[in-house]
């Protein structure tokens, strides 16, 4: 199954200055990053995967350079919550989730998450 997210979803940088802006803001930040991706699931009648454990394979697009790798992927969080809120996911576990990749391009017009579930093949370790 692929997803395909337009939802800005916010870096590890950004998540700490709201943080330390309002020790409210960033709960509400999360909260309406999920239901915004939760949103989207439904929009893609997103099916509840069947065979578990999985591979994710998550393909950011991003409008440029300037942001360090490792900044975007915090954004997995967020994802893998509202895949769970969606159904999609039954839990975000060790038992679920098999192995994750992520991958980066650069698209100034159009950023966004491509996300691709798939059953974890037999030889891939837990």
């Amino acid at each position: 199954m692929t997803l395909i997210f337009h939802t800005l979803i916010p870096t590890a940088n950004e998540y700490i200055n709201y943080e330390r802006t309002h020790r409210q803001r960033a709960a509400t930040v999360k909260r309406n990053t999920e239901t915004a991706l939760v949103t989207e699931c439904r929009q893609q009648k997103a099916q509840p995967v069947a065979d578990y454990p999985v591979h994710l394979n998550y393909l950011w697009f991003r409008r440029d350079k300037r942001t360090d790798k490792s900044n975007i992927i915090f954004g997995q969080k967020f994802v893998e919550d509202a895949l769970q809120t969606a159904g999609v996911l039954r839990n975000d576990g060790w038992k679920e989730i098999n192995s994750i990749v992520h991958e980066f391009a650069i698209d100034q017009r159009s950023p966004r998450l491509v996300l691709t579930i798939t059953q974890a093949q037999e030889n891939e370790n837990v």
